[in-house]
């Protein structure tokens, strides 16, 4: 539940993106934002054309002046996943002995060929003060956060967490990504920590262990952080209700830098990070822009960034701009929490689609079940795969799956005429933790 303006301080990010575009805090309004992003749009376009041979071409058709408003963006084309892929160093800007950072994230298209991500030290930094400013919103000085996040190398996500909630004064404790809870919540009893951050279903995991340090481990935690991959709202409930703590969610990806958003004690979609990106909403199918309130693609624009600049990103992930400030305060625009991808959408039959969103709201409110995968299975009829981790199940549970999912029309009706049939086994061991977004596997025909 959302809470009421009397009950929330203002996002302390405010002061940051106030800093940022050069106004006071108390006069950071919707205008001098958006009058800052024109300029730094600007700034970033002349820059790209300049130094990337990518967007020299990209955007040759366009005023050398574009653009006059942030209405003419849409005159820009978008910018794919693909295109990175197969072109990646033509976006690089700056000498290679400038790039202090490359990410390489594997491709799920066809290609199977990799995007390559580059940064400077100073687009590095960027990250880090968004990070300390959005931790300042959930926790004080001396509070201890465990990082259950890939953090092993330098300038990976829970390496730049870790860097960045430090200047807030909160002390880091990085874990990787957590692989077995038993031995994660040993490791916060002996750390003490107050704060964690962390996959959902692996936080999910945690939050339904019985054991004496867990009882420990959650009196003493007061907020989660679930990052890293869409949340369900059964999801997030269960582990409100199970912990005691309460529940943040952070938005980002590897392209934004890491930080995209993150939102405030009210609960009510993710501040967006408005000095260093410009969000968009487009029509997955046209590319048309979509006014507030409307789902659709997300895209991004990066601002100040030299390393390798964005311009126009498609994102993948669907959402919308929530209309209207937040009831902190805030002039920051908000995205509200993202449900799905462009492309999730998995015919199980002549009676329609499912996604794995819909299947998590359906299935995470199951009291026991842990975690699950789902593979769709061609053929006639196609058959839904389920592999569900309750562990400590009682045999009824299967029941249960069964009926949340035949609840769900595309499911229900589908296997009512003899499309799809269903097949539920329950798994011994953990699904493996892979930091990968969850999706519906589809076996090819």
């Amino acid at each position: 539940m959302n809470a009421t303006a009397a009950a929330v301080e203002r996002n302390p990010l405010d002061s940051l993106i106030a800093r940022r575009i050069g106004v006071a805090n108390k006069t950071l309004t919707r205008a001098a934002i958006e009058d800052y992003q024109l300029r730094a749009i600007q700034q970033t376009a002349a820059f790209a054309r300049n130094k990337s041979p990518f967007y020299s071409k990209a955007l040759s058709a366009l005023p050398a002046d574009w653009p006059r408003s942030l209405n003419q963006l849409a005159r820009a084309p978008l910018t794919s996943p693909a295109e990175i892929a197969e072109h990646g160093h033509e976006f690089v800007c700056v000498p290679q002995s400038e790039i202090s950072r490359v990410v390489t994230i594997d491709s799920s298209g066809t290609s199977g060929t990799p995007k390559r991500i580059f940064f400077t030290a100073e687009d590095q930094e960027l990250a880090l003060e968004f990070f300390a400013h959005g931790v300042a919103c959930m926790a004080s000085k001396g509070d201890r956060m465990l990082i259950a996040l890939p953090g092993e190398r330098e300038g990976s996500v829970g390496f730049q967490i870790a860097r960045g909630v430090e200047r807030a004064g909160v002390v880091p404790i990085p874990l990787g990504l957590s692989v077995e809870p038993a031995a994660t919540l040993d490791r916060m009893d002996s750390e003490e920590a107050t704060l964690l951050i962390g996959l959902p279903v692996q936080v999910l995991a945690l939050a339904l262990q019985h054991s004496e340090a867990a009882q420990r481990v959650f009196r003493r935690l007061h907020t989660i952080v679930l990052c890293s991959d869409h949340v369900a709202d059964s999801l997030a409930h269960t582990i409100r209700h199970t912990t005691g703590c309460e529940i943040f969610e952070h938005y980002g990806s590897t392209e934004m830098g890491l930080g995209g958003g993150v939102d405030c004690r009210a609960h009510a979609g993710y501040h967006l990070r408005e000095a260093d990106l410009h969000f968009e909403i487009v029509s997955p199918q046209t590319g048309e822009p979509l006014a507030e309130g409307l789902l659709g693609e997300v895209v991004f624009t990066t601002l100040g960034r030299s390393g390798m600049p964005l311009i126009r990103y498609r994102t993948g992930d669907l959402a919308r701009i929530i209309p209207g400030p937040c009831v902190c305060g805030s002039p920051l625009r908000r995205l509200d929490r993202v449900r799905n991808r462009v492309g999730a959408l998995v015919i199980v039959g002549r009676e329609g689609c499912v996604t794995i969103s819909e299947l998590d709201e359906a299935l995470f409110s199951i009291p026991g079940l842990h975690n699950f995968d789902a593979t769709l299975v061609p053929g006639s009829p196609k058959e839904l795969r389920l592999g569900v981790y309750a562990p400590e199940s009682n045999g009824s549970i299967a029941e249960e799956v069964e009926r949340a999912l035949y609840q769900l029309p595309a499911i229900g009706s589908n296997c009512a005429g003899g499309e799809l049939r269903l097949t539920i086994s329950f798994l011994n061991e953990p699904i493996p933790a892979t930091g990968a977004k969850r999706k519906i596997e589809v076996r090819a025909q």
